[in-house]
């Protein structure tokens, strides 16, 4: 604005503040009579909350005076990201331990007491679970992280959404035997924009979630139904819920519902959050509901795309 000539810095930059800044580096500029090297620091500016790395030094200007110049670069993304890592390395180190510490107990178990391969087998399937669980929780981590990153690239194509079905279908029925996945055919040729890749992450971490919080079995169904220029997907289980007021929250990163029904349950909070990410970057969203009759249906709506001769796209 225009009126800031002979008014103090703090009143215009940090938002009519009525008294200097206690980061002020001012009187650090000039120290008997000489002018000293540049001060650097970070500073999180009150009028509009962003962060900056200012870099401050006293000069003598072309006509005579003792001028002190700053240079501020905006560094909010890179503080935020900062913010962000420590979060989920905290999260996820926390996750970590429980896989990692039944894995070690069941292989050092194994490697010392030997045993017939029928009495193997249930300790083999607990090492293979619990392994497979760490694997989820470290790409989770990775991919989300390079979202956050902006370093993730999407090769977008005509994707059928039978294939992604199929495939967590594949994967998933046979990690949970209580577990019924069922798809429903009738939309199942539906055909999305986006990277098959990604579209599958969501699709997964749906699924995973579903199971996750279905702790007593049930069934999982898997659903695609074309609502004008978009294909909404949805996932629905016969699980514990989620309570009033809650699913605007489930999607933020690493948060748990804080009930002891759902904290028996393990994660780091990442696979939702991760859901969210990668179908903004394909111009989708995603949201839940609770079910009057019980359990919890998810759902994502992607842009839709008409290709002749869907089938053949099948990934």
């Amino acid at each position: 604005g225009p009126d800031w000539v002979g008014r103090p810095c703090y009143e215009i930059m940090q938002g009519n503040q009525q008294g200097a800044c206690s980061f002020c580096t001012k009187d650090q500029l000039v120290k008997d009579g000489r002018l000293q090297p540049p001060c650097v620091s970070e500073v999180r500016n009150a009028r509009n909350q962003r962060w900056y790395q200012c870099i401050s030094k006293a000069m003598w200007w072309p006509d005579g005076r003792l001028v002190r110049l700053e240079i501020a670069i905006d560094i909010t993304e890179h503080k935020e990201m900062e913010r962000f890592k420590d979060e989920l390395l905290s999260a996820v180190s926390h996750e970590m331990r429980t896989p990692l510490t039944a894995v070690l107990g069941y292989s050092e178990f194994l490697m010392n007491n030997p045993l017939p391969t029928e009495e193997q087998q249930p300790l083999m399937e607990i090492l293979y679970r619990e392994a497979d669980r760490l694997s989820t929780l470290i790409n989770n981590f990775l991919h989300l992280q390079r979202l956050k990153a902006r370093r993730e690239s999407y090769d977008f194509q005509p994707t059928v959404v039978a294939g992604l079905f199929d495939q967590a279908k594949l994967t998933f029925e046979s990690r949970s035997p209580k577990h019924t996945l069922i798809i429903d055919r009738s939309g199942e040729m539906l055909t999305v924009l986006g990277d098959p890749e990604g579209l599958q992450l969501i699709v997964d971490n749906l699924v995973s979630n579903a199971i996750k919080y279905s702790p007593a079995g049930g069934t999982v169904t898997m659903t695609a139904e074309k609502t004008g220029d978009e294909i909404v997907l949805s996932v629905t289980d016969q699980g514990i819920g989620i309570p009033q007021g809650e699913t605007g929250k489930i999607f933020a990163q690493f948060y748990r519902v804080d009930n002891t029904d759902r904290r028996q349950v393990g994660g780091a909070g990442l696979g939702l959050t991760l859901a969210q990410e990668i179908a903004s970057k394909h111009c989708g969203r995603i949201w839940a509901r609770t079910n009057p009759e019980g359990g919890s249906t998810f759902f994502v709506a992607l842009p839709a795309v008409a290709v002749p001769g869907a089938s053949a796209l099948r990934q």
